[in-house]
């Protein structure tokens, strides 16, 4: 194999390694690219899992809150009632 021979080898090696080297870069940005776009989806859905959690809690302290006041009534109602029973059946 003659000089010229070998440099022209070792030109298409190169040159063959030059785009390997392009085709890792821009891999490597589209997968920077992603990885962002994995961290911004990942925060925007723990945000919205702490606002989701918030109105449940919210939800919650409410139907508690409801929940108190039916018992509430239901006791002054049974009470009511049960005066009421009990009037009826000392006159009789």
């Amino acid at each position: 194999m003659t000089t010229e021979e070998r440099f022209a080898r070792i030109e298409e090696q190169l040159a063959v390694t030059v785009e390997t080297l392009n085709v890792v870069a821009q891999s490597q940005v589209n997968l920077q690219t992603a990885v962002r776009a994995v961290v911004d989806a990942a925060s925007a859905t723990q945000n919205t899992v702490q606002q989701l959690a918030e109105k449940i809690d919210h939800y919650v302290d409410a139907a508690d809150a409801r929940m108190r006041r039916i018992e509430d009534n239901l006791d002054g109602l049974i009470r009511a009632i049960t005066a009421e029973h009990s009037n009826g059946k000392g006159q009789h």
